[in-house]
């Protein structure tokens, strides 16, 4: 026999379980229409899409202060040099210049160029290249004189098969100054009296003289060559142009000299001669600078050295 109370107990769980069920019949429907909207998932979208996941932090990685990189590259500092970083960057850019025509124009012919062609056309000096480059105690000699070697390297092609680039180059390298002075006193010439003016020394000696035709009168001084030198042998050195060349007693010379001995004054004389010589005929050149009359004698006395009695000799030394 049920009671009320039993009854009506049963019927509260009733009514409970009948809203569990459906509200779980409501969840269960509702979940399995959420599955049915969304798609399953692709093994290989996945792959893509980390793919397009790298490729983004790729390039927010790029970014440097709000700066891109072709910002960076538009507006960073350049080197003008590519030696820039070097430790002497002008002149090696100036270096590889010159290195680069070697090897382009290096099966070119070459000519061997005469005295007065080296003479006219001169490169700048060091003090000169170091001002250029503005490199300061960075450039040393051995530098230059690396330069210099290629300079004369490239100056030897042949001038009808010379590049116009080897010719630039070339150009900005010779001394202005020092071409427009040898062009000033490339050609010596006789003066209104028909006199060839040189000067010349030797030792502690310098000699001007003047040459001119006549019966081979030698004047020193104002005074006789035999009365100013009386040895023979400084009279000698006088007449050793005129013997060199088979014209004695052909010029009159008339000649200042002062400093040093007779051996000195009379050897600058002699030097003076020649030169003038070659004024009145170029041809004989040859033939002096064979006898070493054209390149003045540049020895000079030994100095006295301290605790020395002269140059060399020292003092007398007994050891008992």
């Amino acid at each position: 026999m049920v009671s009320l109370r039993s009854c009506r107990l049963f019927s509260t769980s009733s009514k409970l379980s009948n809203g569990i069920v459906m509200s779980a019949t409501t969840v269960t429907s509702s979940t399995t229409t959420f599955d049915e909207q969304i798609p399953r998932p692709n093994r290989f979208s996945n792959k893509q899409n980390n793919i397009n996941h790298r490729t983004n932090n790729r390039s927010t990685f790029q970014i440097t202060e709000n700066l891109t990189m072709p910002e960076l590259n538009r507006i960073r500092t350049i080197p003008t040099l590519i030696t820039f970083y070097g430790g002497n960057p002008i002149h090696e850019n100036n270096m590889n210049q010159l290195k680069y025509l070697l090897r382009k124009y290096e099966n070119l012919p070459t000519k061997v160029l005469s005295d007065e062609e080296l003479s006219t056309q001169k490169f700048i000096g060091f003090d000169t290249y170091k001002e250029k480059t503005q490199s300061g105690t960075r450039v040393k000699k051995i530098h230059y004189r690396d330069l210099i070697t290629s300079l004369n390297r490239l100056r030897v092609i042949d001038p009808e098969l010379m590049p116009v680039e080897v010719i630039d180059v070339l150009n900005n390298y010779y001394s202005k100054s020092a071409n427009k002075s040898s062009l000033q006193t490339k050609l010596k010439t006789l003066d209104e009296f028909g006199r060839a003016k040189a000067k010349a020394k030797r030792k502690a000696s310098k000699a001007h003289i003047y040459l001119v035709r006549g019966e081979g009168e030698i004047i020193v001084n104002g005074k006789n060559v035999v009365e100013y030198f009386t040895n023979i042998y400084a009279r000698k050195n006088l007449n050793y142009p005129f013997q060199v060349i088979d014209q004695e007693g052909k010029y009159n010379v008339f000649a200042e000299v002062n400093g040093g001995g007779y051996t000195g004054q009379s050897e600058a004389i002699m030097y003076a001669i020649a030169k003038a010589l070659v004024i009145f005929n170029p041809l004989v050149k040859p033939r002096l600078s064979k006898a070493g009359l054209m390149t003045s004698d540049a020895r000079v006395v030994e100095r006295k050295k301290p605790g020395k009695v002269k140059a060399r000799k020292s003092p007398t030394w007994v050891k008992r």
